[in-house]
């Protein structure tokens, strides 16, 4: 069995990276087996959870076991990759995979979309060392104004309830985690701390492809072929087709994957204010990544 891992903190871009990415041949997708809402067995904390390479927690080995060899199949994980035979039940009759997971026919490897596992990428690729790993990042202000139109918050005085995270990672920012007060400048604080972690464990080995959600949407199919080369995945029609359908026309629906892609790249500069798209630079900028540079979300390049 094959793994891929397609990770990132929400609303970056996993679900569109996970639906292309999982059109490969042979794979079949499972989307965010992570998400403590919606998933039996996944707990709160894993949104929060460092997990270095030689971590420990038995919650978490036990419950991404499952959701790395194809187990947790339920209708929220396979919503976009049914199966021949669900594909063909009417939508009131899904319900029957809660109770008859067999019904979700499944091709023999595993592309599994994360939503709340950023600090244990390390751990994972340890435990699948041979699994393609994707992060999604995506421009702070646009990921968070997004996140501020679903309600939730952003919590990054959580991050320094690790001592671990905070002795390895996070001990040059803590007073400034700290001091972070309003939406916007916990939203930089946030995005900046999760990512350095990410980042500073790509740069210090960790195989993985950090792809910016803008870099993707200025040239998807171009871009899209690449990831599809580096993962070693097959390009097919249906990968082109999928594209070609879904970046031609836009949706408000908050999950939808039907999208003018290149209008998603900074359309909430006309939902942020200067003053906040201000306090959220402030709390980004000190961690100095490489990502976004001089904070515009037009110029950034994937890594790997």
């Amino acid at each position: 069995m094959k793994q891929v891992i397609v990770a990132g903190m929400p609303r970056t871009g996993t679900s569109w990276t996970g639906r292309v990415l999982g059109l490969a041949p042979g794979y079949t997708y499972y989307r965010e087996p992570d998400n403590f809402n919606l998933v039996e067995g996944a707990e709160r904390y894993f949104a929060y959870l460092y997990l270095p390479s030689n971590g420990s927690d038995a919650q978490y080995r036990r419950h991404m076991t499952r959701a790395l060899t194809g187990k947790i199949a339920t209708p929220f994980t396979m919503r976009d990759d049914a199966g021949p035979i669900m594909d063909r039940m009417p939508r009131r009759w899904r319900k029957l995979g809660t109770h008859f997971p067999v019904l979700y026919r499944r091709k023999p490897n595993t592309l599994v979309k994360l939503v709340n596992s950023s600090l244990a990428l390390n751990w994972l690729q340890v435990q699948y060392p041979s699994a393609g790993v994707v992060y999604l990042l995506r421009h702070p202000c646009g990921q968070f104004a997004s996140v501020k139109r679903l309600g939730w918050e952003p919590k990054p005085h959580r991050l320094l309830w690790s001592d671990a995270l905070v002795e390895d990672y996070l001990h040059p920012f803590e007073e400034l985690i700290r001091s972070a007060e309003t939406f916007w400048e916990r939203a930089g604080a946030q995005w900046a701390a999760i990512n350095y972690v990410v980042y500073h464990q790509h740069q210090q080995g960790a195989d993985r492809a950090l792809v910016p959600f803008e870099w993707l949407c200025q040239a998807p199919t171009e871009r899209f072929r690449a990831l599809f080369d580096r993962l070693d995945l097959e390009w097919t029609q249906e990968v082109d087709d999928f594209l070609e359908e879904n970046t031609d026309e836009h949706s408000d629906q908050p999950y939808s994957l039907t999208r003018r892609s290149e209008k998603q790249i900074d359309k909430w500069k006309a939902e942020v204010s200067e003053e906040d798209i201000d306090a959220c630079r402030r709390y980004v900028e000190p961690f100095d990544l490489p990502f976004y540079p001089n904070f515009d979300p037009w110029s950034t390049e994937a890594l790997w």
